[in-house]
């Protein structure tokens, strides 16, 4: 749906080292440590866009161990459900295929995402979609999730959060893994990696192969992905060259229509996606959604001297495919078919035919080209402690155009496959420059200054404001000034407060200029995060405390219309804000007992808003005006905890539950057009065992997690749509359901 569209458990260290000042060495080593410290590894390169203790801002690492308890074939977002503020979606209703992330009420257009330093966001939609990424967990050694606008990164802005991924670290011994899982609606991941490890002591070579598929709950809601990974580097004291290869491919049933709410609870499983409101006598076998992405990175990584890094990373990320689908009572214009058509009819006159039922694909094809880069200076005394000049250039071309396959009077069609929409290209350009450094200004006082300077230019097929409504292709730029800076003071050696303060900018999406006429055409958006916050990293009980404040400027947020294929239209507005304070604890009283728990209140508002709903009566809009209202899709309320015990050695059961408030799927704050508050209960079983009777065989595991074990009936995603006729006001109501008790097992065997 590109054309259209757009952790783990809860950590126990709330706060963690600079990744640079550890060994990104994965598993037990104890023979090659020695090995691993001499080199240069790719761990110590990717906090050029990662947030630490001295940056005085809000975020969480998630370690690969993490991940890997939670890793079943869901997605990234469902392994990151017990980090603060967070609400995940699924279209299917599994957290496989199409699935979604909102940090503190935002969505992944406006959540910055990287691989490795590299922008991972779609140019255009500033959406990404981790099912073009299958199994990405399985190749990722951390994930950093910074909430708020975090510091200067590459990409689009963060409007609410990051999502930092670095792939696998150095592994000195060479490894073989073989992971399986399996279990409710057909969903079944595999999964081969191997390494080499350490070859002539500079040398490693990682590959992987992923196969995820799952029928989904919702009917048809079936997924197909496949992924390979490889990564090859050569690394010594000073240098390291790493390519890196990463493919996915989906083939997705269509489920992104949502179920109207008037059958949530007759047939809560229909799937509309293929019926075309029933005009076909039975669902299109093949209305889905097919693409494949992928991604290509060159890291060069060169130590200068002692204190001085300088990395650079040309990338190219390429991606291509469209949804098929059945469409109704098509007019013969629209496709470039001849007509009318004269028919003859039972009574023996003529019918005259003007529409006709088709098949058609809508495409995109996108190339995402650049280099990012950054120089890192270390002083090893001073008042400095660490300087960063860094940005990235990034080009984009974007292709969308459409083919008609198939139309139901057949000699009246074009050459199948006749594009009867081609969109000229869009091409952006994006390019970043930042500096910032951290400086002590006692022992226990530290201050953080980040400068980004951020230029774009846009070029797109879009409204030119003529009365008829014409499009032509137009250029727009865009520049950004972002500072950003924060104060930490180190109460004692394990406890330390922090304050910051942040302006983030970001463009419109290609939709927000397309589907919007050009009298209405948005603009930028302005973002004024400040945050503070208390955290304790040390002890039996480890625990933040977190308080922000999001003031927006012509905040993007929905304006009520939907495009023609049922996407909400963004408005802007000028005043709007998020504020909320987020907890978090991890107590361990025993060694074998760890609970964790993460809660956030906020509040999540907007000024001076009119609501506007399409008049079909009296033609135009109808206007309603709020004095302050609520942000859609911005719950008051979100928690989750962990509790896990392990009983005897190897055996852990763990009890996992996420909690999430009412959400409005508009931004009038009725109850009958919002999600009900939900509260859904998880527990994982999980045994590791070391055998030493098979050789070679390092470590066996076998896992089972039993989802939504009350069967709550929830739903989790949905949007709203409405107008005025006949006199009455109408709305109509759609939500993804997800579902109910369900499980997955898996059996990983570890060489």
């Amino acid at each position: 749906m590109k054309t259209v569209l757009l952790a783990g458990a809860a950590l126990c260290a709330l706060a963690a080292a600079p990744a640079w000042a550890q060994v990104p060495v994965s598993g037990t080593v104890p023979n090659d440590t020695t090995i691993a410290r001499r080199i240069l590894t790719p761990g110590a390169i990717v906090t050029a866009t990662r947030a630490t203790d001295k940056t005085g801002t809000t975020y969480q690492n998630v370690s690969r161990e993490q991940l890997q308890a939670r890793n079943f074939g869901q997605d990234i977002p469902y392994l990151l459900d017990q980090t603060p503020s967070v609400v995940t979606t699924s279209d299917a209703g599994t957290g496989v295929g199409y699935t979604g992330i909102r940090i503190r009420g935002t969505d992944g257009t406006r959540i910055n995402v990287t691989l490795n330093g590299v922008p991972v966001n779609e140019a255009e939609s500033h959406g990404v979609f981790f099912v073009d990424l299958p199994d990405l967990a399985s190749s990722t050694q951390s994930i950093q999730v910074q909430r708020g606008a975090g510091p200067s990164t590459n990409g689009a802005g963060a409007f609410g959060a990051s999502l930092n991924v670095e792939t696998l670290g150095l592994r000195p011994k060479a490894y073989a893994e073989v992971n399986n899982s399996a279990g409710s609606f057909g969903t079944w991941k595999s999964t081969i990696m191997a390494g080499t490890g350490l070859i002539n002591g500079h040398f490693t070579v990682d590959a992987r192969a992923s196969r995820v598929q799952s029928e989904g709950y919702i009917d048809r809601g079936w997924s197909r992905l496949k992924s390979l990974y490889l990564a090859g580097t050569y690394s010594d004291e000073k240098t390291l060259l790493r390519a890196l290869v990463l493919t996915g491919y989906e083939t997705t049933y269509q489920s992104w229509y949502g179920l109207a709410d008037s059958l949530l609870h007759k047939n809560r499983r229909y799937n509309e996606a293929g019926t075309d409101a029933g005009q076909h006598p039975s669902a299109y076998k093949n209305q889905t959604d097919n693409y494949q992405q992928d991604y290509y990175q060159f890291l060069i990584s060169r130590q200068l001297t002692s204190t001085l890094n300088l990395s650079v990373t040309p990338f190219w990320t390429r991606g291509g495919g469209y949804y098929e689908e059945y469409k109704a009572n098509q007019g013969f214009a629209k496709y470039g078919i001849s007509g009318p058509v004269f028919q003859p009819n039972a009574s023996g006159s003529l019918d005259t035919l003007t529409s006709t039922d088709v098949i058609r694909r809508r495409w995109l094809k996108t190339d995402l080209y650049g280099a990012t880069y950054a120089l890192q200076l270390r002083p090893t005394a001073g008042r400095v402690t660490e300087a960063t000049l860094g940005g990235a250039f990034v080009g984009y071309r974007g292709q969308h155009f459409d083919e008609l396959t198939w139309a139901q009077r057949g000699t009246f069609i074009p050459e199948t496959g006749t594009r009867y929409y081609d969109e000229p290209n869009a091409h952006k350009t994006d390019f970043n420059v930042y500096a910032r450094a951290n400086v002590s200004l006692t022992d226990a006082l530290g201050i953080f200054g980040d400068l980004q300077y951020r230029t774009v230019r846009y070029e797109l097929f879009a409204p030119d404001g003529r009365p008829d409504g014409a499009k032509s292709q137009q250029v727009i730029n865009f520049n950004f000034l972002n500072p950003k800076a924060g104060l930490t003071y180190q109460l004692t050696g394990s406890t330390q407060a922090y304050a910051s303060f942040a302006v983030a900018q970001r463009e419109p999406t290609r939709t927000d200029y397309t589907d919007t006429p050009a009298e209405r055409r948005p603009t930028a958006e302005t973002l004024f995060n400040y945050e503070a916050g208390l955290r304790r990293t040390a002890g039996k009980v480890q625990a933040s405390l977190n308080g922000y404040y999001m003031r927006y400027r012509n905040q993007l947020v929905l304006s009520g219309h939907l495009d023609d294929v049922g996407n909400p239209i963004h408005t802007n507005v000028a005043d709007s804000y998020r504020a909320g304070v987020e907890g978090q604890i991890a107590w361990q009283p025993v060694s074998k007992l760890t609970l964790t728990a993460t809660a956030t209140a906020s509040r999540n508002k907007i000024d001076n808003y009119t609501d506007y709903l399409a008049d079909y009566d009296k033609g135009g809009e109808k206007a309603t005006y709020f004095k302050q209202t609520n942000i859609a899709f911005s719950p008051d309320l979100t928690a989750a905890y962990t509790a896990e015990v392990e009983p005897v050695a190897g055996l852990k059961l763990a009890a996992l539950a996420r909690y999430a408030g009412r959400q409005y799927l508009d931004n009038t704050s009725t109850e009958s057009r919002s999600i009900a508050p939900y509260y859904v209960q998880d527990v994982r079983l999980r045994y590791l065992w070391h055998p030493t009777a098979f050789a070679g065989l390092r470590e066996v595991e076998m896992a089972v997690l039993v989802n939504n074990v009350f069967a709550t009936e929830y739903v989790n995603n949905g949007y709203t749509y409405g107008y005025v006729y006949g006199g009455q006001t109408q709305y109509f109501n759609y939500v993804y359901p997800q579902a109910k008790t369900n499980f997955l097992a898996s059996l990983n065997l570890r060489f």
